[in-house]
């Protein structure tokens, strides 16, 4: 398994990603959210600088804001170099002008939905 580190950082439903956020670490990422969205209300996700990120890794955020909103939950995310991880995005085709159908609540993470 590829450098991946999640921490808890005590605030409710905050974690923190480092590393390598790719395939090689999906179902890790995956299994640490889904619990997470279990718990928790609202789930912010903060990626460290410089992590790399694959098109895995976008889906598995895309599918985490889909079920938290299904659930009545918020599900946000935090990148202190939202530029670069941007590029990730838009790389991968999943910039949006507005959200899928699914997005009632107008909080697509790819409608510049990445904070700083």
């Amino acid at each position: 398994m590829s450098d991946f580190r999640v921490t808890e950082s005590g605030k409710g439903g905050e974690l923190l990603l480092g590393g390598s956020l790719t395939v090689e670490n999906a179902s890790a990422i995956k299994t640490k959210l889904v619990a997470t969205l279990i718990k928790e209300d609202a789930v912010v996700l903060c990626i460290e600088a410089d992590s790399p990120v694959d098109v895995s890794f976008l889906q598995i955020l895309c599918s985490a804001h889909r079920t938290a909103s299904k659930l009545g939950k918020s599900f946000t995310v935090r990148n202190p170099d939202p530029e670069k991880f941007l590029v990730s995005v838009e790389k991968a085709g999943y910039t949006r002008k507005r959200g899928c159908a699914r997005d009632m609540d107008s909080t697509c993470l790819w409608v510049g939905g990445i904070h700083d």
